[in-house]
C-alpha cells in the first residue's frame, strides 16, 4: 500500500513541474522585454526628431512630447502585461491544490482501496507449519496444557509428520491416561508412523479402547480397519455396523460408513457375514483421479535422482494412512499417475469411500512413505472428485518436510 501512494505522488509531482513555467518566470521576462522594446523604439524617434527639427526650441519640444509618451507605454505595459497574469494564477493555483483532492476523494468513493491494502497471498502451509511450531515451544513452557498437546499432535497428522505427533500424543497421556479419545488419536499416529499398518501396538490399543467402552466411535471404526487388515471382512462389518447404528441413517456418516461395509462384506465369505443391515449403502461409481507432480525449481539441488517419490490421496477426515500410493524416482519429474480404487493399501480403505480427499506427492530420503525430516513434500487442499469419471489435479512439491521436535 505505501509503495501505491508514493508511487502516486511521484506522479502528481512530475506532472506539477509542467505547471512550474507558468507560475514562477514568465510574467516577468515578458514585461521586462516589453520595457525593452520601448526603450529602443524611443531612442530612434529621438534621432527622427533631432534630424527633422528646424529649430533647438522644436526639438527640445518635440523630445519633452516623446518622453511623455514613453512613460505613457512604460506604465501601459506594466498594467497590461502582469496583472493579467496575475489575475489568471490564482484559479490555475486552486485547480492544482483541488485536483488530487478530487481525485483521491473520486477514487476512496468508487474505487478499491481494499485490494490496494490487501496483503500478498500467503503460503498456506508455510503458515500453517509456523503455527505449529510455536505451539511447540509455547507447550515447552506450560507441559501441563493437555488441550495444546492433542491439538499439537493432531495439527502434526494433518501435517503427515506422524512421528513427532506420536511424541505429542503420549506427553499428552501422561497427563490423562484414561482418556480413550486420546488413545485413538495415539494409535492412528502409530499406525501413520508404521507406514500406515494397525498390527502390533495400534491393535492392542484399540482392542483396549473397546473393553473399556464397546460403542466408543473411534475404538470401532478402528477395530474395522484393523480387522480388514487382517483379512477378516466379517468382524470389520460388526464393528462398522456397530458403528453406523450410532448416526441417523441419512447423515453422510452412515453414507460413508455404509460404503465401507459394502466392500468389506464383498471381500468376506458369504456364510460368515452378519445379518444385511436394514438400509445397506448403494453401489457408488468409483473415483479416478489423474495427479501431475512437478518439484519447485528452489528445491531441485535437494533431490537425488535415485530419491524415491510416493504420489498418494489420503480422507481429508478420517485415517491418516493413504488410500492409494505410486511410487515413482526423482529422475521421471516431472510425471503422470493415475490413482483409484486398485491401488488400495487394505480392502474397504479406497478412494471411492471417500468424498474429500487430499492429494500429495513426496520425495522420501529415506525411501520409507513416512514423512522423516528433509524430506521434500507437496499437498493439495481437501478435494472433492466427482465419482465415475477422471479428475485431473496438480501437485507441486514445494515444502520441507520439518523434522524438529515438540
Amino acid at each position: 500500500m505505501t509503495l501505491f501512494w508514493i508511487t502516486a505522488a511521484l506522479l502528481l509531482g512530475l506532472g506539477y513541474l509542467l505547471f512550474v513555467p507558468a507560475l514562477l518566470g514568465k510574467t516577468r521576462r515578458d514585461s521586462l522585454n516589453r520595457a525593452r522594446l520601448n526603450l529602443v523604439l524611443h531612442q530612434q524617434r529621438q534621432e527622427e526628431l533631432a534630424s527633422d527639427a528646424s529649430s533647438e526650441e522644436a526639438r527640445h519640444r518635440l523630445a519633452v512630447e516623446s518622453e511623455r509618451s514613453l512613460l505613457g507605454d512604460l506604465e501601459t505595459a506594466a498594467d497590461g502585461t502582469a496583472a493579467p497574469l496575475k489575475a489568471g494564477r490564482t484559479p490555475l493555483l486552486a485547480a492544482l491544490t483541488l485536483a488530487p483532492i478530487l481525485a483521491i476523494g473520486a477514487y476512496l468513493w468508487l474505487g478499491r482501496p481494499d485490494l490496494v491494502a490487501a496483503p500478498p497471498p500467503a503460503n498456506p502451509m508455510a503458515d500453517t507449519q509456523k503455527a505449529i511450531e510455536g505451539l511447540a515451544l509455547r507447550l515447552q513452557e506450560n507441559p501441563n496444557d493437555l488441550e495444546g498437546w492433542v491439538l499439537l499432535g493432531r495439527s502434526l497428522q494433518a501435517t503427515q509428520q506422524a512421528e513427532r505427533a506420536v511424541r505429542a500424543f503420549e506427553f499428552a497421556l501422561k497427563l490423562a491416561p484414561r482418556n480413550l479419545d486420546l488413545k485413538g488419536y495415539y494409535a492412528e499416529a502409530l499406525a501413520e508412523a508404521n507406514q500406515g499398518s494397525m498390527r502390533g501396538k495400534p491393535a492392542e490399543i484399540v482392542a483396549e479402547i473397546l473393553r473399556q467402552d464397546p460403542r466408543h466411535k473411534a475404538g470401532l471404526w478402528l477395530a474395522g480397519i484393523v480387522a480388514s487388515e487382517e483379512g477378516d471382512g466379517a468382524r470389520a462389518v460388526r464393528h462398522w455396523q456397530a458403528l453406523r447404528s450410532q448416526f441417523p441413517a441419512d447423515s453422510e456418516e452412515a453414507r460413508q460408513i455404509g460404503a465401507f461395509i459394502e466392500q468389506a462384506g464383498s471381500a468376506a465369505p458369504a456364510d460368515a457375514m452378519p445379518p444385511a443391515a436394514s438400509e445397506p449403502a448403494a453401489t457408488a461409481p468409483r473415483k479416478r483421479l489423474s495427479v501431475r507432480v512437478t518439484l519447485a525449481d528452489a528445491l531441485k539441488s535437494r533431490a537425488n535422482p535415485d530419491d524415491t517419490v510416493f504420489v498418494f490421496a489420503r480422507a481429508a477426515e478420517g485415517p491418516p494412512m493413504p488410500l492409494a500410493v505410486v511410487r515413482k524416482q526423482v529422475r521421471d519429474l516431472p510425471l503422470d499417475v493415475v490413482l483409484d480404487d486398485s491401488q488400495a493399501m487394505m480392502p474397504g480403505m479406497n478412494l471411492s469411500a471417500f468424498e474429500r480427499l487430499v492429494i500429495g506427492a513426496r520425495i522420501s530420503k529415506s525411501g520409507r512413505p513416512v514423512p522423516s525430516p528433509g524430506d521434500l513434500e507437496g499437498l493439495t487442499g481437501p478435494v472433492t472428485p466427482a465419482p465415475g469419471q477422471t479428475v485431473h489435479y496438480d501437485v507441486a512439491i514445494g515444502q520441507i518436510v520439518n523434522g524438529s521436535t515438540p
